[in-house]
Order: C-alpha cells, then sequence, then structure tokens
C-alpha cells in the first residue's frame, strides 16, 4: 500500500494482486521496491477491470449465482 497509485492489496497463495489508479505509475515503484529489497518478481501481469468486475467487488457474487 506504501507503493503510488496503490488502492488495495489481495494475498493469495501464488502471490499478490494490487488494485491500482495508474498502472504507468505503480509499475516502475513497484519494480524499483522490488530490487531494492533484493527480491525478485516470478511474474507480472495487468488487467484492466471489467464490468463484472466491479459488480463482483460491490456484491460478492458472480452473476451466474443464484
Amino acid at each position: 500500500l506504501a507503493l503510488p497509485g496503490v488502492q488495495a492489496v489481495r494475498q493469495s497463495p501464488t502471490g499478490a494482486a494490487l488494485t491500482v489508479e495508474q498502472v504507468h505509475t505503480t509499475i516502475p515503484a513497484l519494480l524499483e521496491a522490488v530490487q531494492r529489497s533484493g527480491g525478485s518478481l516470478a511474474g507480472l501481469t495487468t488487467h484492466h477491470a471489467t464490468l463484472e468486475d466491479v459488480f463482483v467487488e460491490k456484491t460478492g457474487r458472480q452473476l451466474r449465482d443464484e
């Protein structure tokens, strides 16, 4: 959350997912922080939120849930 533009962090068994405002600002800061810590990234992907993503976040359920 200390990185610029990060709104939320979700941990998972395989890594972490960041919700960010401006990808072009957060990614360079993330890479710099990883380098400073002596760590490394196994992978990095980006995903633009869809309407379904927003629905699930707000309601906690999938569109197809009954």
